[in-house]
């Protein structure tokens, strides 16, 4: 005997339940439409993950950081009443520089003078050329097509003078983007300089991209829409539609199915992923 199959109907499939999918399903509800989500993890939130450790707190192994220019998702975070907390930024910083430790008060390692200004000159340069790039349509910067065709790590390479400049600045990239500078293009890293507000905003503490953290973890912001989509709408690896979803022509259009959803009118909204910080 053939297994019944749970079948859900939906006007739009969201594909991803991370913010980008469960934002356009929050949207979908409110413009009137019947979403179904489809997430082929066992859980919300895409790339930010809290991770329980007793007592009621939880780490985050994903993005966590948020600050003063990413103003849509602390929008979003105040709607489903998750708070922020100022990020530690106290005390003295230390940076392990050519195998030793060094301590440091405020924003600038006691290293090099002439590396610092090496770094300062790159700066100003990715800030100018960032600049150049529209946030809306960042393919259509003048320079776009030389610019994404060399990576960040050719760009250092042919103007950053000093090792050390080199060295301090691919830390930062790794931090900042949680990538090589090798595997990041230059159009890239402008767009998302410009869109941080600039080079400085993006490594920065206080007043930066790393200001604030979320109370309850930034997954919670997640899992508030979540809760409030409803279950019904959210189909988890395992329990539906995203266990087996897959595509088949049908009549003149073609319907998502897997045993479980197929949207009335055949539409198909994907969710796109975040950056490592908020």
């Amino acid at each position: 005997m053939a297994r019944r199959r749970d079948t859900r109907e939906a006007d739009v499939a969201v594909v991803g339940a991370g913010l980008a999918g469960l934002t356009a399903a929050r949207r979908l509800v409110e413009a009137g439409l019947e979403p179904v989500v489809l997430e082929a993890r066992d859980r919300v939130g895409g790339r930010t993950l809290n991770h329980e450790i007793g007592d009621g707190k939880v780490v985050e192994v994903g993005g966590q950081w948020v600050g003063p220019t990413q103003r849509r998702i602390l929008a979003l975070s105040r709607e489903v009443d998750v708070d922020t907390f100022p990020t530690h930024d106290e005390g003295d910083n230390v940076i392990e520089w050519r195998g030793d430790l060094k301590r440091y008060r405020g924003a600038i390692p006691r290293i090099n003078p002439a590396v610092l200004a090496d770094v300062g000159q790159a700066q100003v340069r990715l800030d100018r050329m960032a600049r150049r790039v529209p946030l809306e349509a960042p393919w259509e910067a003048a320079r776009a097509a030389r610019w994404d065709a060399q990576t960040f790590a050719t760009w250092l390479q042919r103007n950053v003078a000093t090792a050390g400049a080199r060295t301090l600045l691919e830390l930062a990239v790794e931090a900042v983007w949680a990538q090589e500078p090798a595997d990041l293009s230059l159009l890239h890293v402008l767009f998302y300089t410009h869109s941080g507000g600039g080079f400085d905003s993006l490594i920065g503490t206080s007043g930066g991209a790393q200001q604030d953290r979320f109370v309850g973890g930034s997954q919670l912001v997640a899992l508030r829409m979540a809760e409030a989509l409803g279950a019904e709408r959210i189909a988890l690896r395992g329990t539906g539609p995203a266990h087996r979803a897959r595509r088949r022509q049908r009549d003149a259009g073609h319907r998502r199915r897997g045993g479980s959803c197929a949207p009335r009118d055949r539409r198909a909204a994907p969710g796109a992923g975040g950056a490592h910080r908020l």
